[in-house]
Formats: structure tokens, C-alpha cells, sequence
């Protein structure tokens, strides 16, 4: 066997079992062991007693986690390592968790697991398993959602804030905003911003708890509604994050038409996703996310950029780009501005790439201080 083959075969085999290491790390998180340890060190019995485990199953699982570098070890004595207690501590918890605590997001990806387990059957007929809607309709159920995701966009919400282009702007309508991380940060990061942040009435009662605890509720206003149904007008700016991969085509077309009308003249729109190229397989995470969605919607994939710029035109969207930001999990974003007439000059659109070619430096420096700091 040459050495390309081998290597290629090690890797299809590591691939298949590394789902033993997501599992330890999830159900870790379940029995809150990192919450447990704090802290202080414990021995594998202490922790067993604690989460009323079988100490010598408990042992192993410890072990497991030293290995994976997450948690450290001296002697009987274990213990959070000092990156684990910045994102697996919550803090105060609720609203007021650590700024990159990841625990709720990881407590999500725990109750996805069965799911994932029904991909077969799913592949087979086409539909979803679950249906999305099942996150919104219980308010304990649309609690830890929001939570989940809001962990999630705390990853990189601050360097979009710094990164994207909203001098001048005034007003900014997040559409399905979830818990407010990304307009709580415009908002940080832009004094004279005052956002709109629309989303389902269940959903709102937890952004209005995050809002609050970040102090900029006197500059944001929540606004019950059904992005699918009817947006309001007189906006500089939209933001859409994580909303197209959950509708079909036809809908994502429809939508961008709807935020076009609302945007004042010269306005932008800032689509933020799991945005394919063109042979819609890469990035590889944006590709295993459409699987994902089809697990949970009828018609929700990932996009390509080709498929997004093409809604867009044809909503009347111009200057359309997909600035290449250093962004988690291959999240990327495209721009596109509202024309100030109907005639837009190519000079307009060259002022708008030189700001963004700054941005992508900028985005970049702020990434790499990120990971060195183990937190994107």
C-alpha cells in the first residue's frame, strides 16, 4: 500500500470513529461536569458523586477529556484547564452567561443527536424527520434554541461589528434576530445606531432579556413579526443572519424582493451564511450543513453565492459581493447596496470594494487574535 493510500485510509477510519470524542465532550457537558469541577480539582469518585455516576465509568470519561485537551490532570486530581473555564463555565448563567460560553450550543448539538441517527430514513424519503417550527412552538424549547445560538454568534459577533460597514448609518432592521448578539454588537460599535430587531413574539421574550443585559435597550426596538409574511419600511441597513439556509428558493427570492422595498435609497443588505461555491460541496462544513437542514426543513439547504447574487439582482440589489471574512465554521457574508436612482455608476460601486478590501485586512488581524486566544 503507498503511502498517499494509507493515509487516505486513516483518515476515512479516524473520520468514522471520531464521533466517540464529540460524544464524550457532549455528554460531559449534559452531566454540567465542567460546572461541577469549577474551579477546583476533584478525583474521579468526587465527580461520579456528584452526577451520580458509576466511579469507575467516570473515571474513564475523565480520562477521556484530559486526553482531548480540555481538561488537566495531576495525579487522582482533575480540573478545568484555563481556555476550558472562559467557554465551559456559564457563569451567572441565563442571560448573564460568560461572554464565550459554548455550553447551551453544545447542550443543542447533544438533543440533535438522535436526530442525525434518522439521516438514512430521511435520505430515503426526501423529508424531514422534525420539522424546524418545533424550536418556537414550546417557550422552554425556544429558550435553550436561542441560547444555543446566541453561544454560537458570540464566536465572532464583536469582530463583525468592527468589520462590517456602517458608518453613516442610522437605522438597522435584523431580521429573525434571535437573541440580538450581532445587533447588540453594531450597536456597541456605532454610536449613532439604533436597530429594529424583528423576530417571533416567543422568541423576543429572551432577546429582551440579552438586550438588557447588555445594557443598549434604549437604542434597540423588538418587533413581533413573520419575516415571511410582511417587513417594515425605512431602513438604512438589513441584516439577515443564518435566515436563507431554512427556505427554499422561491421564498429566498420573495424575501429578498420584501427587503428591498424596505430599504431606504442607498441602502445595504448584509446576508450572513453558510455560503457555498459554486460546486455547492465546499467549504466542507457549509456542504454537511445542508444535510443538516434537510433533516428539519422541506425545502432549507445551504446557498451558493451564485444562487444568493441572483435573488438579489433580480430584487434590483446592485455593488453585490462576498467578502472572504476569517469567520467560524465557514460563515461568510455577502453585500449588496440599494441604488441611491435608478442609474448607479460604476464609480459608486468601485468606492464601495476599496472600504471592504480594508475590512478583509482588518477582519483577518482580528481573527488571528482570536485564535490565539482560543475563542473564535
Amino acid at each position: 500500500m503507498d503511502k498517499t493510500l494509507q493515509g487516505f485510509r486513516s483518515h476515512i477510519i479516524e473520520l468514522g470513529y471520531s464521533y466517540f470524542f464529540a460524544k464524550s465532550l457532549l455528554t460531559a457537558v449534559k452531566l454540567d461536569l465542567f460546572n461541577r469541577l469549577g474551579e477546583s480539582a476533584l478525583t474521579a469518585r468526587e465527580m461520579a458523586r456528584k452526577t451520580s455516576c458509576n466511579p469507575r465509568a467516570m473515571e474513564l470519561l475523565l480520562n477521556t477529556l484530559v486526553g482531548m485537551k480540555i481538561l488537566g490532570k495531576r495525579g487522582i486530581w482533575y480540573n478545568n484547564t484555563p481556555l476550558t473555564r472562559e467557554i465551559l463555565l456559564r457563569g451567572k448563567g441565563g442571560c448573564k452567561t460568560r461572554p464565550y460560553y459554548v455550553g447551551d450550543a453544545l447542550n443543542f448539538l447533544n438533543n440533535l443527536w438522535e436526530d442525525w441517527g434518522q439521516l438514512e430514513e430521511s435520505l430515503r424519503k426526501g423529508r424531514p424527520i422534525k420539522q424546524h417550527e418545533m424550536y418556537l412552538e414550546d417557550r422552554a424549547v425556544t429558550r435553550s434554541f436561542i441560547h444555543a445560538m446566541h453561544n454560537t454568534a458570540m464566536g465572532h459577533a464583536e469582530l463583525l461589528a468592527r468589520v462590517v460597514p456602517l458608518k453613516g448609518v442610522k437605522t438597522l432592521l435584523d431580521i429573525g434576530a434571535g437573541s440580538g448578539a450581532f445587533s447588540i454588537h453594531f450597536c456597541k460599535a456605532n454610536p449613532g445606531l439604533r436597530a429594529t430587531l424583528l423576530d417571533l413574539p416567543k422568541t423576543l421574550e429572551v432577546t429582551r432579556e440579552f438586550v438588557a443585559n447588555y445594557g443598549v435597550e434604549k437604542r434597540i426596538t423588538l418587533l413581533p413579526g413573520d419575516y415571511n409574511k410582511s417587513l417594515p419600511k425605512g431602513f438604512d441597513a438589513i441584516f439577515l443572519s443564518h435566515i436563507i439556509h431554512s427556505e427554499g428558493e422561491r421564498e429566498n427570492l420573495e424575501l429578498m424582493k420584501r427587503v428591498y422595498k424596505c430599504l431606504n435609497p442607498g441602502g445595504r443588505v448584509m446576508v450572513q451564511d453558510f455560503i457555498l461555491k459554486e460546486d455547492k460541496a465546499n467549504p466542507p462544513f457549509a456542504s454537511a450543513f445542508a444535510l443538516n437542514m434537510l433533516l428539519y426543513t422541506e425545502k432549507g439547504r445551504s446557498y451558493s453565492f451564485k444562487e444568493i447574487k441572483g435573488w438579489l439582482e433580480e430584487a434590483g440589489f446592485k455593488s453585490i459581493s462576498w467578502p472572504r471574512l476569517p469567520l467560524p465554521r465557514d460563515i461568510s457574508i455577502v453585500m449588496a447596496w440599494k441604488p441611491t436612482s435608478d442609474r448607479v455608476s460604476l464609480r459608486g460601486a468601485k468606492r464601495r470594494s476599496n472600504p471592504l478590501k480594508r475590512l478583509l485586512r482588518s477582519a483577518r488581524n482580528d481573527s488571528q487574535d482570536a485564535s490565539r486566544r482560543g475563542i473564535a
